[in-house]
């Protein structure tokens, strides 16, 4: 089945900057800036597996439109420790109208951007950074970004039930937005022979939890009655039947991670060759929630790369 359209978009995104100069270490920032993203086609729905009800929700939205935000930022920039270092902090709000947001269209099969009408975050960053000798650089950094829907989406039945569209509900985190994330990195360098120069460098990120779609903050929805998988005309089995249990349950909450990566080097005029380990830890970051036909068949996480030891050269021409 095709679905043919088009969609397109004009307009201005304006971008206001102010800088005041405290001192020769230290300048004031503000910004107000406006972006968007493009509008767009949804696939078609696969009918033959919608329930009714699905028809009802989901049917009859061929495009969604484009996405407007309003950024407001404040904060300043610091030189400090003789200039050795820097320190960075500001605070954001940001206004959106028409957020797009990636929903599973229940039993279809399918899945749609839908658009809320209206979204904020508001949140702030630090930022500081330090090389206390010349072999020795650190640098850490934070983020809090509180996000949520402001606008709710609903659907009426034919009996006139109204009912919240895959948990789009005003108050609701936005998808796949941690609240808190922090890095660090630090590197030592030491000369180890003429014109060859050896150093090790160490980063570390953390991120926080997270839900892969807003519907997934609903209250229970990381259970699956598999009885309702059962069909009358195959003795009441499901295939692979039959069952041995009767529910099927998981944490659709995206737990936070923390990923350590190290590198041991030497550097000689333009070129540079390294040893490295990806994620030391071997951490097992669950980075996504996988889902087919509203959890009525494949439910399983994306995850990241394992532990991975690699050679790496570089040359600059």
């Amino acid at each position: 089945m095709s679905q043919p359209g088009s969609t397109s978009a004009d307009g201005v995104a304006p971008r206001f900057i102010a800088t005041y100069k405290v001192s020769e270490a230290t300048n004031l920032n503000a910004q107000v800036a406006k972006g968007f993203r493009l509008g767009g086609i949804n696939d078609p729905l696969n009918v033959p597996l919608c329930t009714l009800q699905d028809l009802v929700t989901f049917g009859g939205r061929e495009s969604w439109d484009d996405e407007t935000a309003w950024n407001y930022e404040v904060g300043s920039k610091s030189l400090i420790m003789g200039r050795r270092g820097s320190f960075n902090v500001s605070a954001f709000y940001v206004d959106i109208k028409d957020l797009q947001v990636s929903v599973t269209a229940g039993s279809c099969s399918s899945r749609l951007v839908f658009n809320v009408p209206k979204a904020r975050s508001v949140g702030g960053e630090l930022e500081f950074a330090l090389a206390p000798t010349d072999r020795f650089d650190f640098a850490l950094s934070a983020g809090y970004n509180d996000s949520e829907l402001r606008s709710t989406l609903t659907s009426t039945s034919d009996l006139g039930v109204v009912s919240v569209v895959s948990g789009i509900e005003e108050g609701r985190r936005l998808p796949s937005v941690p609240k808190f994330q922090a890095a660090a990195a630090a590197t030592y360098q030491q000369p180890i022979a003429p014109e060859f120069q050896g150093y090790l460098t160490a980063t570390y990120n953390h991120v926080g939890s997270r839900f892969t779609q807003v519907g997934d903050e609903d209250p229970g929805f990381g259970v699956v009655n598999l009885r309702s998988f059962e069909q009358e005309a195959d003795g009441g089995n499901t295939i692979g039947g039959p069952l041995t249990q009767n529910t099927f349950t998981f944490d659709p909450r995206l737990p936070a991670y923390d990923i350590v990566n190290l590198r041991l080097g030497v550097r000689h005029a333009n070129w540079d060759i390294a040893l490295y380990v990806n994620n030391l830890t071997d951490e097992r970051a669950f980075l996504a929630l996988d889902r087919e036909r509203g959890l009525r068949a494949r439910v399983g996480y994306l995850t990241n790369q394992p532990r991975t030891f690699g050679f790496a050269t570089r040359v600059d021409f």
